[in-house]
């Protein structure tokens, strides 16, 4: 103990000088639940979508001591975390949709709260005694064939389990001026961090942009080019995936994700 700190009522990872890093990601595992799998972090409100989320929270737990060099120390923190929070083995549950107040069942039966960690959480709430969605369904009505419209829902709840066992991908053909490009800002409402808008194009000849899409549910191109594209094999591998495919990070070894 520092003499100058001496009798004051310091966390246990402190000693008045230095942070013992191992001690504190104890301590800050035995408060949050947390889990590294998959070259992600995941908490009970879903994947971190950002390393800086972690660091701030982090930040907020150092910030009561005068330790020297916090950038440093919260970065070896992180990496000491990765190890720590460790999962083997973290599938996603391909019959549980998670939104904020609690689990739907694709059976229909709905768990309340957040008691466990999961993969993804969506921004919005379950409501059964939702009142009829007037202004959406009437858009619907206006937008498609009235045989079609079950189809595009039920595509959308597709899109909700994190399981791509139908194979299918959708493309929404039409005239300019009809409104297909207000369905881009519905669902991202609906699916938050877990759906990004791109570009089919992108991921057919970018080899880093595939790796982007890792974790995520929905992939949203709004203005599809009219050209055909030189390759289809990486867009049918991520529309048909059952597993893990190559990916590719810029200066990072290829890997399984």
């Amino acid at each position: 103990m520092n003499k100058k700190y001496a009798g004051l009522d310091f966390p246990a990872w402190f000693d008045g000088k230095d942070v013992n890093e191992a001690a504190f990601c104890r301590e800050f595992l035995s408060k949050n639940k947390l889990i590294y799998a998959d070259n992600a972090f995941f908490t009970p409100d879903g994947r971190l979508t950002g390393p800086l989320l972690l660091k701030e929270k982090i930040y907020a737990e150092l910030e009561c001591c005068a330790a020297k060099n916090i950038p440093r120390t919260i970065s070896n923190i992180v990496e000491i975390m990765k190890l720590a929070a460790h999962a083997e083995s973290f599938p996603p549950k391909p019959d549980e949709i998670h939104v904020q107040n609690g689990t739907l069942r694709i059976d229909g039966s709905f768990l309340a709260g957040r008691p466990e960690i999961v993969r993804s959480r969506f921004p919005v709430a379950y409501n059964p005694q939702a009142e009829e969605p007037v202004v959406w369904l009437r858009f619907l009505s206006d937008l498609l064939y009235p045989e079609d419209i079950p189809t595009f829902q039920e595509y959308i709840g597709y899109c909700l389990v994190p399981s791509t066992k139908g194979q299918r991908m959708m493309i929404l053909k039409g005239e300019g001026g009809e409104g297909r490009s207000q369905i881009g800002p519905v669902l991202a409402r609906l699916f938050g961090c877990n759906m990004k808008d791109g570009s089919i194009a992108k991921i057919s000849d970018n080899r880093f942009a595939r790796a982007e899409l890792e974790h995520i549910h929905l992939l949203v191109d709004d203005d599809m080019k009219m050209e055909a594209l030189k390759q289809t094999n990486y867009v049918k591998s991520i529309v048909t995936a059952q597993g893990k495919m190559d990916l590719e990070r810029k200066s990072v070894q290829s890997y399984q994700g």
